[in-house]
């Protein structure tokens, strides 16, 4: 176990933490800071704690490992980042705009009481579930071209889906099949075409007598000339 200044009860109880759990840590004492290294589902995270502002906080950081190297996709990544923090109940991601550095950072509150393992477990375990959870969110913008919004819908897609509600579809409406049209149905529905067709002949089968009847006229059809409509609005899939 190591040993720390009797003057930094806060930093032994860090050091006590992190050695029950086992990880492969280095100890800085006269900074009373500590690096480890912590892998997730889906990379690998280096991780910071130091005791700061005279023992008064804990502060927890977890680096991705990598960072925005194009600066023209600085600013959209700084866009995932505040989406991301909007409902962040604790703990901030923060990025370095001079270099790209990407990190989640939280900060606790030390108190009269001290430290517990507890309390550290619990910022430990907060910053390292966040980052793994984000951590896609910021590949599928950097890399494969999704808007922040989407990229951090995604990421938060088990709280979104609790959110939405979906209407189920109203059943279609069964269709109803035609009748065939009946010799005397044709007759009748038709009745400016037959008059047409008897029309273009005599209604006495001697040639010799004329129509008593002039020839109905010819059935044309009323062409309407279209109206504009709105402008503009034959570009929606109306």
């Amino acid at each position: 176990m190591s040993e720390i200044p009797p003057s930094s009860p806060s930093f032994q109880a860090l050091i006590d933490y992190i050695e029950s759990k086992n990880f492969n840590h280095t100890p800085y004492p006269e900074e009373k800071r500590v690096t480890l290294s912590m892998s997730g589902k889906n990379a690998n995270y280096r991780f910071t704690a130091r005791i700061t502002n005279d023992d008064d906080y804990l502060q927890v950081c977890a680096h991705y490992p990598f960072s925005v190297r194009e600066e023209k996709l600085r600013s959209s990544t700084a866009e995932l980042i505040t989406r991301a923090n909007y409902n962040m109940p604790l703990g901030k991601f923060e990025m370095d705009m001079e270099d790209g550095e990407v990190r989640f950072h939280l900060t606790h509150v030390i108190g009269e009481l001290g430290l517990t393992s507890e309390m550290i477990e619990k910022h430990f375990m907060t910053a390292y579930f966040t980052t793994d959870r984000y951590f896609p969110a910021f590949m599928q913008h950097i890399h494969a071209g999704y808007t922040p919004e989407d990229a951090v819908f995604h990421a938060e897609l088990d709280y979104n889906a609790e959110r939405v509600e979906e209407t189920p579809k109203p059943a279609p409406k069964p269709k109803e099949k035609a009748k065939p049209a009946s010799s005397s149905d044709t007759s009748s529905a038709h009745p400016a075409t037959a008059a047409s067709d008897a029309g273009s002949l005599p209604s006495s089968s001697d040639p010799r007598q004329g129509s008593s009847t002039p020839p109905a006229p010819t059935s044309k059809k009323n062409h309407r000339k279209k109206s504009g409509g709105i402008k503009g609005q034959g570009e929606l899939p109306l």
